[in-house]
């Protein structure tokens, strides 16, 4: 079980609690933002990417997990990240897949490339590596 700490966070029906295991990725939608769940809900939060990048710690470690904005507009959880596939975005345990800025994106590709083993050891090596890089 990964480690886990709930969230207070205002929503479009009301002050909801989100356990930050449970966060699948997170887009800006104008001044809102749209969180994404492992379960396929969502909800519409009225917080900035910003302020939810800080909230989320993004680009530390927390146990295994790890948020990194990925994009202007976009925030991932790294420990469901899948692949990168060519010319392509980010691509995530359910199939969704995430734009990648471009630093962010030669990044993860130099430190996926640089590891090989199996998937589980990738996501590992990915987590240390990339958290250690946004230090």
């Amino acid at each position: 079980m990964k480690p886990s700490f709930p969230l207070l966070l205002r929503s479009s029906t009301g002050w909801v609690f989100i356990t930050t295991v449970e966060i699948l990725h997170i887009k800006a939608e104008d001044k809102y933002a749209r969180l994404t769940c492992t379960d396929g809900s969502n909800l519409v939060l009225f917080h900035s990417l910003a302020d939810l990048e800080r909230r989320l710690a993004c680009g530390k470690r927390i146990g295994e997990l790890l948020f990194v904005r990925t994009h202007r507009s976009c925030i991932a959880a790294m420990h469901y990240a899948q692949a990168i596939p060519p010319k392509r975005g980010l691509l995530l345990a359910d199939g969704t897949e995430l734009p990648l800025g471009r630093g962010v994106r030669a990044d993860l590709l130099r430190l996926m490339g640089a590891v090989h083993a199996t998937a589980r050891a990738v996501r590992a090596a990915v987590l240390l590596l990339v958290g250690n890089l946004l230090h």
